[in-house]
């Protein structure tokens, strides 16, 4: 072989071990992947009924003392950690840290925040056609509390505590003994008011205030780390409290099952006064109210 054929050939060898590790270096590896998959079959399931003891009999079960809708509006300011070109999505959640109800009052404290993320875009190099960065996020707690009066469907039941002194006669019958006291202590605890949040719902306008421009940038863009945020809330709430509830026995029509499953046939009665100490009584939208005899032996008893 000629001294020009290895010349040659070592050029070409060492140009393309060059291009590989240009390529290389241009070149991010990618560690995800699919680690894996399966088809899961689905699974048979059988329907019934929930079912439960027929009253007449008295519960201790969460009851409604009120439903509000209440209203707040809040503003804040807001700075983001970079300058931003624009907004690009925000995501909003509704959390209460306070829902107080003061005893006696119809006042009710409600405090939290809404939590905001916030994603934007930034500059990060331009030319006089185009603009390019990356898509930043800020995520921020924006408080907020207040108090409002509500309206009771039904009152709230509160303890009592007391403390009372009693007085004895002397041995003459003729005045108090000073040196004998009796007293009563009496606390009655009651169950704690609470609430529920039902759903929420925010309209805001974000206004990009402290606009500049980057000098920087030969397209003059404007950007902006601080907005003013202006929200009107609505909370739906639940005012909630356990009390004892008084269950009256069904009155009506009920369709009694056999006791193999829900699916087994039936036989229609009518229930016009007749009082069924022993069964379970469910519900189902196209066939009404659903019975099921429950034996006695099969009962729980002292």
């Amino acid at each position: 072989m000629s001294q020009e054929n290895i010349i040659s050939d070592n050029w070409i060898n060492n140009s393309s071990e060059n291009n590989y590790n240009e390529v290389e270096k241009c070149t991010t590896k990618c560690d995800s992947k699919v680690l894996d998959s399966t088809t899961l079959a689905e699974c048979d399931n059988k329907y019934n009924i929930p079912m439960g003891r027929t009253g007449p009999l008295v519960a201790k079960i969460p009851v409604v003392l009120s439903e509000v809708e209440v209203q707040i509006d809040v503003e804040a300011e807001i700075r983001l950690e970079e300058s931003a070109l624009d907004i690009k999505n925000i995501d909003k959640h509704i959390f209460l840290t306070q829902c107080k109800l003061i005893p006696y009052t119809d006042k009710l404290f409600i405090a939290g925040y809404v939590q905001k993320n916030i994603q934007f875009s930034t500059i990060e190099c331009t030319n006089k056609t185009s603009i390019s960065g990356n898509i930043q996020h800020t995520t921020v707690n924006v408080p907020f509390k207040c108090v409002t009066k509500i309206e009771f469907s039904k009152e709230p039941v509160y303890g009592k505590n007391y403390k009372k002194r009693l007085n004895v006669l002397d041995k003459n019958m003729l005045g108090k003994d000073n040196k004998e006291d009796s007293w009563i202590h009496y606390s009655k605890l009651y169950e704690p008011v609470y609430c529920e949040l039902e759903d929420a719902k925010i309209l805001e306008t974000d206004i990009l205030n402290k606009r500049c421009f980057d000098h920087n940038d030969i397209s003059k863009e404007k950007t902006f780390n601080e907005l003013v945020d202006k929200m009107v809330i609505f909370i739906r709430l639940k005012v909630l409290q356990n009390q004892q509830v008084f269950i009256p026995e069904p009155n009506g029509d009920v369709t009694m099952l056999d006791n193999c499953n829900t699916k087994c046939s039936s036989d229609y009665m009518e229930n016009k006064g007749d009082i069924y100490n022993y069964i379970e009584v469910g519900f189902q939208p196209e066939k009404g109210m659903m019975g099921k005899e429950i034996p006695i032996e099969n009962l729980d008893t002292d």
